[in-house]
């Protein structure tokens, strides 16, 4: 925010007036998202604008040049804010829209869309609540919230599995236990030891089938690793319960979005 709006704007053609401005959805169709959090209105603005009102029902979509939301105050305040508002949203849509595309492709099936901890610093919260917005479900938020054994954990436990399953359930008895295997032979003793969910990470469809088949509704199974929305439906036909897609929050093209400046009546 302190670099972004700075105390003066160093613009001669603003001034200190009252004006609306609205921000439209362009050329493609997104899911509206951000417009009841405060957080797409930066504070500094928010203290001297006169209202916010939102036009489309969050998680709606929203056409190409439908009005999203209408904000009024003074036109240097608005324009100060312009680009953060605009890049926050931007962002935010595209990754609902980005959700919305992967869960229509399994809808009618078992499989859940969920995020992962694969977030731009600082936007977290609105990321996942950006998922959400989309129709899919967050896998944990923190590193304190559930536990996720991964590869580099299973190098100082030797690579055995099961060992580090049990170890980190004594540890941490209350937290919701997720182990990651990659291969089959990992899926055999992770069931073993009763994980709370198994993460199957780059298997193959095959494969994916296959630890279905092995692990036969004793642990859910979820499906990690290089997974597109192409790919989703076969996933689905393989039988597992999850999958995590990194490319929600990380690869999510911008919705495009603009802010039009209007003088008031």
């Amino acid at each position: 925010m302190k670099r972004r709006i700075p105390r003066l704007l160093p613009s001669g053609t603003t001034r200190a007036s009252r004006r609306s401005s609205t921000w439209r959805s362009r050329k493609t169709s997104a899911p509206a998202t951000g417009l009841l959090k405060r957080s797409c209105l930066p504070a500094r603005a928010r203290a001297v604008c006169c209202t916010l009102a939102v036009e489309a029902k969050e998680g709606t979509l929203a056409e190409p040049g439908a009005v999203l939301a209408t904000l009024e105050g003074e036109a240097r305040t608005l324009l100060a804010g312009e680009r953060l508002a605009l890049n926050l949203l931007q962002h935010l849509s595209g990754i609902a829209t980005l959700t919305r595309q992967c869960v229509e492709r399994v809808r009618g099936t078992r499989l859940v869309v969920r995020d992962t901890r694969k977030t731009v610093p600082g936007l977290r919260l609105l990321a996942k609540y950006a998922v959400r917005t989309g129709g899919g479900t967050n896998h944990r938020l923190a590193l304190d919230d559930a536990i996720l054994i991964k590869d580099n954990h299973l190098v100082l436990r030797g690579g055995r599995v099961g060992d580090a399953v049990r170890a980190a359930r004594a540890a941490h008895p209350g937290l919701p236990l997720e182990v990651e295997c990659r291969t089959l032979t990992e899926v055999r003793e992770a069931v073993a030891a009763a994980p709370d969910l198994i993460l199957l990470d780059n298997m193959s469809l095959g494969e994916l089938a296959e630890a279905v088949r092995l692990v036969a509704g004793r642990v859910p199974l979820e499906a990690s690793g290089g997974i597109g929305p192409e790919l989703l439906p076969e996933v689905a036909a393989a039988g597992v319960d999850y999958v995590a897609m990194g490319m929600l929050t990380h690869s999510a093209p911008a919705a495009d979005l603009s802010l039009k400046l209007a003088p008031l009546p």
